[in-house]
Order: structure tokens, then C-alpha cells, then sequence
């Protein structure tokens, strides 16, 4: 259920955010937590794992850059790991010395994260994970058949209720803190909302930051969904965020050759966009703190697009299923304009077909320039719709030497929100 608070409907317009794995495991180009899983094959054990943070001293840790970068790139938010599956907290915390303050850094690297990306103008994320192979009182969350903490538990009430202390401790710490937090980002719902006391948890969130968005990690409380690492064929129907890595792992990798191309990254999101979702695209910065080159030049690409396109990105609204297509590519639709999104230079007039409505304007998005456009009033049946509408099929003249090298916007206006068929 999508949060109701005024103050948290900036989530269905964002479209757009960076995700950002970042630790001690960035020293040695390993994902984050899972090489503490036996069947990894970047498998540490945990002595030396742990060790890791005694070793992270990042020297160059700027989060005013990390928060220019993000807002450059056209992202409205930023979800930085607070605390991953191996327990290690990037903030300042009285229930553990396996953090920063007290182990390499020696310094809170959260509270200067969230003062640069609120300085910045951008909505405030932490990643929040419910595992946490660190603490003694976890008890074994199976995530799959064969894969359980690598310290084993079974499950001990008393013992759970320790470190459910200690969870909620975190939490609020990290709502306290640090002022105003836009987003909790949770991961691994293992066992049940009763255990988790899923409940109580969101309303201690909810009366400390009333307008928080949450994820839907934690048990039965989510404000929206989280398919990972794909882009649903049917989205969810409510609110809904795909989290995608750019190369192979959520946290940093020096090998360039992993990463995909802008313009794969750039088509995910037209399609999250025209599904009506978010994008969380991830960085992992190195273990001194900067990010890769890799990375920042796509961002860079990215950016440069949604800044004189972002209009068929931001605020917009899902489209309706339906077949065949209107229109044979990423449509997006704000009000009562649609959207249409060319991946080529096309050789022949851009179709449109089966909208109700009249057609007010079609021009270029990135320059205004009018396009020559034809169209066919068909006075009928709109395919799966009730009564008579004067169905357009619309033709675009696209002239190649006004097309994007990367994605040419069409704005297509009508008078009145367009009738849209349903998916038959």
C-alpha cells in the first residue's frame, strides 16, 4: 500500500535514483556480504572479512561530489547502504563497534552523506538491510535452499529478541540523528511480519519521520514494490522500483568491461518509465571513495539526455497495457500529452494508432520544433472501451537531421486526455 502522506508522493514522480553499495569489501573488488557465504566464489571467512574494516581508511570520500553527480546525472534520489548484510554500519551507533567511528574511518560517513544530498536538492535514502551476520543474537534466515548465515543459529526467541533490540535501536538511530530521511530501503524479508513485529517497527518510523517512504522488504508494511535486476512484463499495479547494477556486482569492480552500454541504460529506463516505475541505478564506489570513471561518464550520458527530455520521464504516468501497441517503442504520458520515444532515425512517418481524442499539437520535445503530422478520424468503437470516439491514426514526419543520436522525443498533445484501448 503506497504511502499516503503528502509529503511522500514525490516518489511516484522521481523516476529516476542512484543506489550506492559502498564498504569495507570495496577494498578487495568482492560483492558486498555474500563472500561470506560459503558457495561464493569470492569467498572470504569471516576473520578476514571482518578485518576488512580495520583496513578502510577512504581518504577521499567527498559526498558533496557523490551528491553533484547524482544530481547532474537527472537522479531526484539517493539510496546509500547504511548497513549491509554483514552488519558493518557506515554510521555511529551504540549498539555495535563493527562501524565506521570505531573501526578504519574512524568517522560517521552517513551524517555527511545526507547533508550533501539534501544540500543538493535530492530526496534521501538508506539502505537498511533486516540481516545481520554480525551480531551474535541473528538467528539463521534460510534465503534459499542451502544458503543460511554463515555463523548458524537456530532459531532462539530470547535471542531474537535480542537483536531485534538492537534492529530497532539502529533504526531509530538513524531517524534520529540525522534529520529528515525521505526513504528506509529494506532487503531479505526472511521470516514472518509477526517476528519482525513488522507493525510496530513502521510506526516507530512513522512517528519519528512521518513522511517516509518504505520499501516493501520488511514484512507486510511496504509502500511499494521491488522487482531486482529485471523489468517486470506486467508492472505491479501501485508503486513500484526496479534496482539495477551497471556492470556485474553492487559494489565496485575495476574491470570496465562489464559495464553496459548507455544505451541499454538509457532504454531501461523509457521502459521503467512507460511501465510507470522507478529506476534505482547503482554505483559502487572505490574503497577511497570516487567513483569509477565508467560509471560517472554513463550517469554523465544519462543526464545530458533527461535534461532537455526529462519532461516524458519525470511525473509521468504509467501507459496503458494494450494490443497491439499504439505506437511500437517506449511511450510515456503526462496529462494530456503523450510520449513517444524513437530508438532510430525513422525512414518512414512515425505511426500512432487507436487514441481517442483531438490532436492539438506534435513537436520535438528537445527543441519545440513542429512536426508535419497527418491525421485519420475513424468515428467507431475504441477497441475494449464503451461508446463512440473519434479514433485517431496518427502519422509523423520526422526529418532525420532533427533526430537525437541517442533517443528522439516526440510530444504529441491532444485536446483532452487521450481515450486509451484496453489490453485486449
Amino acid at each position: 500500500m503506497k504511502a499516503v502522506h503528502p509529503e511522500a508522493q514525490w516518489f511516484d514522480e522521481a523516476r529516476f535514483g542512484v543506489f550506492i553499495h559502498w564498504g569495507p569489501y570495496a577494498l578487495r573488488e568482492i560483492e558486498a556480504s555474500w563472500p561470506l557465504m560459503p558457495h561464493s566464489s569470492q569467498h572470504l571467512d569471516v576473520e578476514t572479512y571482518e578485518s576488512l574494516a580495520d583496513e578502510f581508511h577512504p581518504t577521499s570520500y567527498n559526498p558533496r561530489e557523490w551528491a553533484r553527480q547524482a544530481k547532474e546525472a537527472g537522479a531526484k534520489y539517493v539510496v546509500l547502504t547504511a548497513k549491509h548484510h554483514d552488519g558493518f554500519c557506515l554510521f555511529d551507533t551504540a549498539t555495535t563497534d563493527y562501524c565506521a567511528t570505531k573501526r578504519g574511518p574512524q568517522q560517521d560517513l552517513i551524517a555527511p552523506y545526507v547533508e550533501a544530498v539534501r544540500e543538493a536538492g535530492l530526496k534521501v535514502g538508506l539502505y537498511f538491510t533486516t540481516i545481520d551476520w554480525h551480531d551474535p543474537d541473528f538467528a539463521t534466515i534460510p534465503i534459499s535452499k542451502g544458503i543460511q548465515s554463515p555463523k548458524p543459529n537456530t532459531y532462539d526467541p530470547a535471542r531474537w529478541w535480542q537483536f531485534h533490540k538492537r534492529f530497532m535501536e539502529q533504526l531509530r538511530e538513524l531517524l534520529t540523528n540525522y534529520g529528515r530521511i525521505d526513504l528506509i530501503w529494506f532487503d531479505v524479508p526472511g521470516f514472518g511480519a509477526d517476528r519482525w513485529r513488522s507493525s510496530e517497527v513502521k510506526q516507530m518510523m512513522l512517528n519519528l519521520q512521518p513522511h517516509l517512504v518504505i520499501n516493501d522488504r520488511l514484512p507486510d508494511v511496504g509502500d511499494y514494490e521491488t522487482p531486482e535486476q529485471f523489468v517486470p512484463t506486467h508492472p505491479p499495479d501501485g508503486w513500484w522500483e526496479t534496482c539495477m547494477t551497471m556492470n556485474h556486482q553492487w559494489a565496485y569492480h575495476s574491470d570496465a568491461s562489464t559495464y553496459k552500454s548507455e544505451v541499454l541504460l538509457l532504454d531501461t529506463l523509457l521502459e521503467v518509465a512507460s511501465k510507470g516505475g522507478n529506476l534505482l541505478l547503482n554505483v559502487g564506489p572505490r574503497p577511497e571513495g570516487t567513483w569509477p570513471r565508467e560509471a560517472i561518464e554513463r550517469l554523465q550520458r544519462i543526464g545530458a539526455w533527461l535534461g532537455h527530455s526529462g519532461d516524458s520521464i519525470y511525473g509521468t504516468q504509467r501507459v496503458v497495457e494494450h494490443y497491439p501497441p499504439c505506437f511500437y517503442g517506449p511511450m510515456t504520458r503526462k496529462g494530456n500529452t503523450i510520449y513517444l520515444h524513437l530508438r532510430e532515425i525513422p525512414r518512414f512517418p512515425v505511426e500512432v494508432r487507436e487514441l481517442g481524442g483531438q490532436v492539438k499539437s506534435v513537436k520535438l520535445l528537445k527543441t519545440g520544433e513542429g512536426l508535419a503530422y497527418r491525421v485519420e478520424e475513424i468515428f467507431g468503437h475504441l477497441s475494449g472501451t464503451e461508446g463512440r470516439y473519434s479514433v485517431n491514426r496518427i502519422w509523423i514526419d520526422v526529418p532525420a537531421e532533427s533526430c537525437d543520436e541517442w533517443n528522439t522525443v516526440i510530444a504529441v498533445e491532444f485536446d483532452q486526455e487521450p481515450i486509451w484501448p484496453v489490453r485486449k
